[in-house]
């Protein structure tokens, strides 16, 4: 035990039989249990298991250790056979995830031993359930699936029914494991460079449910050779605990971009500091999200202007485009030349309005996602009834409340189009969208609504002639031309 996790280990293999996460439970009810990342229970093959590949001597698959020492901070294993002795030390560090992984092979007869020690990550993949008729929607369950670092970038085995019983690959490894949304179980050889291979899997798992799965993932290291009466050494590390950035950098083998940002990681990174300077102000990950999402707001404002202002002209266009539609309806390409021409005497560009939307995506969709996997809003609080924000709404009232100002935002925005079919459809996806909300976390709908109520608020102000400046100032009123 060292201040962070809790761990049971056993000398049938040298492995942890529980491997309890600190401060992080399985549900908000404060009396239930940790998370385990290496529960016995689960029927898979032990976690920190070791092997030899293409090696010389026989070495068992689970061997039966003699425990030499053990504290709460290291254990050491041996085993022996006519012809080797291996000594397995498993070390811990003070408050962290990581602990190292020592291997020592020693040769005890006249023969020179050889082989490539490997050490694995196991868990088990449960089948998915029926999800109903909004299947769908919902969010994937939270299964652990193999991931490792491999030739300059992340790669993630999703598709685990797939997966043939084992696979190797060799090339530069910086780490592998199984991972889930919040937490990772993770194997890192200490040695870089030419012979390291990540190998992964996943079988039946016979005596569990219908469908479950073994899965592991780790490193195997080059080959080692043990000369006669002599030791040689290997040296791995792990990690196993909460997908938390600081933690995972601490690592050294960039092991934080485990964490799955997408392709605007470097907007996320950012914002997931902010999130944290926000929460450090008030200690809510509810109101932090808040302003957060008001900061960004803000900080996007004079491109939200530019696009109000563009769809407004648009709209002052309208009767003039429907009387060219009319006038040239059998001449296509005089139409287009017309409009155009329209469009260049009032100075309008068609696409002023979605530039500017499309501008600010990349930063929505990485708030989106530095929302989605952050750990730290694991079972966080956010007041009265709401004790999860990594959970859906249980009350359907803040996806309910987007829904409403959603229409709030169709009925004030201008119309850029002239298409009654259009106009309808664009109403109905304030009802889809809501729907889709109650699938979502509540801490990601608390995101998306504070988002629609001051988009709500900055189109009021555009159509009032209210400016930021003047609110500021606390005049609601339009400012003198």
């Amino acid at each position: 035990k060292n201040g962070v996790v809790e761990v049971e280990l056993t000398s049938d293999g040298g492995v942890p039989t529980s491997w309890r996460v600190l401060g992080y439970r399985e549900t908000t009810d404060p009396k239930s249990p940790l998370i385990d990342l290496a529960s016995a229970d689960s029927g898979a093959e032990p976690a920190l298991s070791l092997s030899f590949e293409e090696a010389n001597f026989a070495f068992p698959k689970r061997p039966r250790y003699e425990l030499v020492a053990a504290d709460e901070n290291q254990a050491v294993f041996r085993w022996r056979s006519t012809e080797a002795e291996v000594v397995k030390t498993i070390t811990f560090k003070p408050d962290s995830y990581l602990l190292d992984v020592s291997v020592d092979l020693k040769a005890l007869s006249s023969k020179a031993l050889t082989g490539r020690p490997a050490l694995t990550w196991s868990g088990v993949s449960l089948p998915q359930k029926d999800r109903g008729f909004f299947g769908f929607l919902k969010q994937p369950p939270d299964n652990k699936v193999p991931v490792y670092y491999f030739d300059g970038k992340v790669h993630r085995e999703a598709d685990t029914a797939k997966l043939a019983p084992r696979t190797d690959k060799q090339g530069q490894l910086m780490w592998a494991g199984l991972e889930s949304r919040y937490f990772i179980g993770a194997v890192i050889p200490r040695v870089q460079g030419q012979g390291l291979s990540v190998e992964y899997g996943a079988e039946g798992l016979p005596g569990q449910v219908a469908g479950a799965r073994e899965l592991f993932a780790g490193a195997a290291l080059p080959s080692v050779t043990a000369p006669s009466g002599d030791a040689v050494r290997s040296l791995f590390s792990a990690y196993a605990g909460p997908k938390e950035i600081g933690q995972l950098k601490g690592a050294g083998v960039k092991l934080e971009e485990a964490i799955d940002y997408g392709w605007f990681t470097v907007i996320a990174i950012p914002i997931l500091y902010c999130l944290k300077f926000f929460y450090g102000l008030i200690h809510n990950y509810g109101v932090a999200i808040i302003l957060l999402t008001i900061f960004v707001k803000l900080l996007l404002h004079p491109i939200n202007v530019k696009s109000l202002k563009s769809m407004k002209a648009m709209q002052q266009l309208q009767p003039r485009l429907k009387e060219l539609q009319k006038k040239y309806a059998d001449d296509k390409q005089k139409l287009n030349q017309e409009t155009m021409q329209l469009f260049r005497a009032h100075k309008v560009n068609p696409m002023g309005g979605c530039l500017p939307m499309l501008a600010q995506f990349p930063i929505y969709i990485a708030l989106y996602k530095v929302l989605w996997n952050s750990i730290e809003l694991y079972h966080a609080p956010f007041f009265w009834f709401y004790r999860d924000l990594s959970a859906p709404d249980p009350y359907l009232i803040t996806p309910i409340l987007l829904g409403l100002f959603m229409v709030a935002q169709q009925k004030l925005m201008p119309s850029t189009s002239a298409d009654p079919a259009q106009q309808k459809m664009m109403m109905i996806m304030p009802v889809m969208f809501s729907v889709f909300m109650l699938f979502l976390p509540v801490g990601l709908v608390v995101y998306i609504l504070v988002n629609t109520v001051m988009s709500v608020a900055q189109q009021w102000m555009y159509n009032k002639g209210i400016r930021m400046r003047d609110l500021v100032r606390g005049k609601w009123k339009p400012a003198a031309a």
